[in-house]
């Protein structure tokens, strides 16, 4: 009897460690709702935020906040309508800045960044992050990169902005697809400063005042399948990177390709320097000796 007993309150704190654990799991993840109308549990963004702890969805019901909003943690960032559901940073800052890595921001229209280098809709200054289903407009930049490796960013339109939709510096290995760029006052995407093997595939880049792509000192970047039409430049093409598959129509110049160097070519210049003194100074020892006489 004693035995069935022992047996039968294994049994049982077995079952109920195992409810534990998935209570627990159930417990990760809280969601937190934001509204300025005061249906939610927090009237402002960066109050949720604040309250929050990784791993957290913030849930961002329909409205107008004008905020400049810092995340600094590993969160899910969750808009209820991409039209109406609006982060306007009042032309001051960065309408978005994300510090933190693992961070998904999805679903919200985000403007009007400040106009002065380096303000943004979205800066990302850390890695992993997902940018997903958004639209991006009348900011400086529409999303910067600094030193931000990993990020996807997918299924946006970015445009109107003043400068480039996607600016890129020392920062590799993101993947942009599947984005409308359009209508930016300089570049689509500007990849800068050793901002190395990042996968361009399936964007539409339209209508940018200078390039769709511009790749500047950076190598080993794959732009595939992507659409270019009404640019100035579709893509500037340093060596080592690489397109293939994309379409063009309506460009000024559809790519326009980086004079590569070879390894004579310091010494030629050095020779030429040598010629040009000594043809200079056969000129002046003649002219000196016509002017003796």
């Amino acid at each position: 009897m004693f035995k069935k007993i022992l047996f039968l309150i294994i049994i049982f704190c077995f079952f109920n460690s195992l409810n534990s654990v998935s209570v627990s799991k159930e417990n990760e993840g809280s969601m937190i709702y934001i509204s300025n109308t005061e249906i939610g549990n927090y009237t402002t963004i960066q109050e949720g935020i604040d309250a929050a702890n990784s791993g957290d969805t913030i849930y961002v019901y329909n409205g107008s906040y004008y905020e400049n909003i810092v995340i600094d943690k590993s969160i899910f960032l969750i808009g209820e309508n991409i039209n109406s559901t609006i982060i306007d940073g009042r032309v001051a800052g960065n309408t978005v800045k994300v510090n933190a890595n693992h961070v998904t921001i999805k679903g919200f229209t985000i403007q009007h960044s400040g106009l002065i280098y380096p303000n943004s809709g979205i800066n990302l200054s850390s890695n992993y992050n997902i940018v997903e289903g958004n639209l991006i407009t009348d900011n400086f930049y529409g999303i910067t990169l600094y030193f931000s490796s990993g990020n996807i960013i997918r299924g946006n339109t970015i445009q109107k902005d003043d400068h480039c939709g996607i600016y890129l510096s020392s920062s590799s290995n993101n993947t942009i697809v599947n984005n409308s760029i359009k209508d930016n006052t300089y570049n689509g995407i500007g990849a800068y400063y050793s901002s190395d093997s990042n996968f361009i595939r399936g964007n539409n880049f339209k209508n940018n005042g200078f390039c769709g792509v511009n790749i500047r000192i950076s190598k080993e970047n794959n732009i595939f399948d992507n659409d270019f039409s009404d640019n100035n430049i579709a893509i500037h093409l340093p060596p080592k990177n690489i397109e293939n598959n994309n379409d063009f129509s309506n460009n000024n110049v559809d790519i326009e390709r980086e004079i590569t160097l070879s390894g004579n070519e310091p010494y030629l210049f050095v020779g030429l320097i040598i010629v040009g003194i000594i043809v200079g100074f056969i000129i002046y020892i003649r002219r000196t000796k016509f002017t003796k006489k």
